[in-house]
């Protein structure tokens, strides 16, 4: 049975409620008159996320300037590791971590949002939808706060604002779509198959190796490269770079193709919670 649509026709002395139309686009649409559930669902979040803390939306900003700090120490200076230029290690590596914690969040929390509301789900019909986007607007506004600390760290680093930096846009793009596709599409697995959480913290892990966080893209070579370098990860990172440092940009083709993978992520993503929320309240 399909979800119940908000577009209820009225009377004097009934309110009829009609189910929504089939297909995507009905239930985007209606999505988008209703995305006010979304914001109040993200803005709940970020109460409970930073009640009774000293630092509040400092955590956010904390946690990747750590491990800057302990990656610098390793990688920068044990190993030597090169940043493909003249750039800073501190700053090459803080900005691959900012950018991935937003991604890792996209896989931890986002996909598990509505397992964890529940209460929501088996009392009252909104677009499911909601969930996953309001827990991808907190980690934005976590990224916001790490991408402000990036520009003091540039500033002490004597990096400077560039007309460049208008192409960031397009990185940080790629990024929000890549991240909303992977949690739609992980939401509607962990309510299928509970193995799928389990699994998430270990596929971090290895996705964040996998991923030029911490060294350059170009070390990897030959044919394992040319397939890297389809992860959109990869041309979130380092176009990111190339914006921000003057970094070598990624190349064209596999840059192109990445984006392809991360749009078409995204229409999976929604397409399976779209076919998983007739039965969530069953799933769950």
């Amino acid at each position: 049975m399909s979800p119940v649509s908000f577009n209820a026709r009225t009377s004097p002395d009934a309110t009829l409620i009609t189910p929504q139309g089939p297909g995507l686009l009905p239930w985007l649409a209606e999505a988008w008159r209703t995305r006010r559930i979304a914001l109040m669902l993200a803005r709940r979040s970020l109460k409970a996320r930073y009640r009774q803390t000293w630092l509040g939306a400092g955590w956010a900003i904390l946690q990747p300037l750590l491990l800057m700090l302990v990656y610098w120490g390793i990688f920068g200076h044990l190993l030597g590791v090169p940043t493909g230029g003249d750039v800073p290690y501190p700053v090459f590596a803080f900005t691959g971590l900012v950018l991935w914690q937003f991604f890792s969040r996209a896989l931890m929390d986002a996909s598990a949002s509505i397992l964890h509301q529940a209460h929501f789900v088996t009392k009252v019909y909104f677009p499911r939808l909601h969930m996953p986007l309001a827990s991808l607007m907190v980690a934005a506004v976590d990224m916001a706060a790490g991408l402000t600390c990036l520009v003091v760290l540039l500033a002490a680093f004597q990096v400077w604002p560039q007309p460049r930096w208008l192409l960031l846009l397009g990185p940080l793009a790629l990024l929000l779509v890549t991240g909303a596709g992977a949690a739609l599409l992980l939401s509607a697995l962990v309510l299928r198959f509970r193995d799928v959480g389990h699994l998430l913290p270990l596929t971090t892990q290895v996705l964040m190796v996998a991923a030029p966080v911490i060294y350059p893209a170009h070390l990897v070579p030959g044919v394992m490269g040319a397939v890297y370098r389809l992860n959109p990860m990869v041309t979130v990172i380092e176009g990111t770079r190339a914006a921000l440092l003057g970094s070598p940009a990624p190349d064209l083709v596999p840059a192109l193709l990445s984006v392809l993978l991360a749009i078409g992520l995204l229409m999976l993503g929604l397409r399976a919670v779209r076919r998983t929320e007739p039965a969530m309240a069953d799933l769950i």
